[in-house]
């Protein structure tokens, strides 16, 4: 394929398909939530289609598009994770046991599995001579907290009945649904029903676009600047996101 003689924007429509199975294919090796592996999908295709396909035209043919794509993809993946769970790397005392700890404390810590599906995960961690100190160093890891997702519904009825008797936990996650109960009370009625169908119904912006009979690329565009928009708003109230 010369890209040089292409419309990007056809490239895009004729890939969709393999855009998505590698969408899947990380999806599943970053292990994302079924919602976050939606929103991942959201950001590629945004992405791809961001300053008139610009990722798609600096495609020159050393390789076959798949791997191409599955190459941006891939980074693109990371750097997802990183936002949604922030930058991990591995403690000074994991470095100090070495690759195998390191290995460990990644799936547990990174990656939120329990300690037991890890450490299967990880052959050398019963074949090293220092099993029994591997074993001691990984129970006492902790997976991170990951971001969860609130249905827009449900944010107005999180964001009253005060309860005297939450832990500090509970009160900072209500003082972010107030927030953001405010700010959701600032969006235009269409606004409000783009996000509604996006995030409380899960549905795909592609099928979103055919519902409402809008353009998808435009549709992309459109729920971004809100989205930044809603975080400005969050930010100036307080409200910021954790840093990588």
């Amino acid at each position: 394929m010369g890209m040089a003689t292409d419309n990007p924007r056809d490239v895009f429509v004729k890939y969709l398909s393999t855009i998505d199975a590698v969408v899947q294919m990380v999806a599943r090796q970053q292990r994302m939530s079924w919602a976050e592996a939606e929103e991942f999908a959201s950001i590629v295709r945004l992405r791809l289609i961001e300053n008139d396909y610009a990722i798609i035209r600096k495609f020159r043919g050393g390789s076959s598009l798949r791997t191409y794509l599955t190459v941006v993809i891939a980074r693109q993946g990371l750097d997802f994770r990183d936002a949604c769970w922030g930058r991990w790397r591995p403690s000074r005392r994991a470095r100090r046991l070495g690759r195998t700890a390191v290995a460990l404390e990644r799936l547990i810590v990174r990656d939120g599995l329990p300690l037991d599906d890890a450490w299967a995960s990880v052959p050398a961690a019963d074949s090293t001579d220092g099993g029994a100190l591997l074993r001691a160093f990984a129970v006492q890891l902790s997976p991170r907290v990951r971001r969860h997702w609130v249905a827009i519904d449900d944010i107005e009825e999180c964001a009253g009945a005060p309860d005297p008797a939450v832990d500090a936990v509970t009160r900072d996650n209500r003082v972010v649904s107030e927030a953001l109960a405010r700010s959701l009370r600032t969006l235009t009625p269409a606004e409000s029903r783009l996000l509604k169908l996006r995030f409380s119904n899960g549905m795909s912006i592609s099928s979103i676009a055919r519902s409402e009979g809008l353009d998808q690329g435009s549709l992309y565009r459109r729920l971004a600047a809100l989205l930044r928009r809603m975080r400005r708003d969050l930010e100036s109230r307080g409200i910021a996101a954790p840093a990588a």
